[in-house]
């Protein structure tokens, strides 16, 4: 046990000397490259899948079935899976009438000639409906469309080949 302590700390006088680094300066290789940690490139496919619902269905607002179909189906395509799909038209299906609603309100009581034959309602009703078949079949025909499957990988179309005799298995290393 040390006699006489210098600090108000006895954990740092008995620590020790402090270790000493030396740095070398050297000049970064070219081919480094440095990655931001900040940048996220990786979108997320439900908020994505459920803004192509939206905005494609209030881009064709004037067709209550088609814009809920067409909508569905890219947004269910965009999905790639049956129930993201589903929450994607689930969301959409309330947020687009509601918006609508609202663009009514606060527009002039003339405006709303626009729904005259059918009312609000049965404009609600049609393009729920057309949405939901639209994502169901944009969610199931994504496979078809592409390679891609959850779980295996993309398949190639060459055949696999043997390699030489005389080739050497890999590359010497240094």
């Amino acid at each position: 046990m040390p006699e006489h302590i210098m600090t108000q700390d006895p954990e740092k006088a008995l620590a020790g000397p402090k270790p000493r680094y030396e740095y070398v300066r050297r000049e970064i290789p070219a081919d480094l490259t440095f990655k931001p940690d900040s940048i996220n490139p990786v979108h997320n496919r439900f908020i994505v899948s459920t803004l192509v619902m939206a905005l494609t269905s209030l881009a064709l607002f004037f067709a209550p079935m088609f814009n809920g179909l067409l909508a569905g189906a890219f947004g269910g395509f965009h999905a790639r899976r049956m129930p993201r799909a589903l929450a994607a038209a689930a969301l959409s299906a309330v947020a687009v009438p509601t918006t609508l609603a609202f663009l009514l309100f606060i527009g002039t009581a003339t405006q709303s000639h626009l729904f005259y034959g059918l009312g609000f309602w049965g404009y609600t009703a049609l393009y729920v409906i057309g949405l939901f078949i639209g994502a169901v079949t944009g969610a199931i025909s994504h496979p078809f469309w592409t390679t891609y499957r959850v779980g295996t990988p993309a398949s190639v179309s060459a055949p696999r080949t043997r390699a030489p005799d005389a080739a050497p298995p890999s590359r010497p290393a240094r």
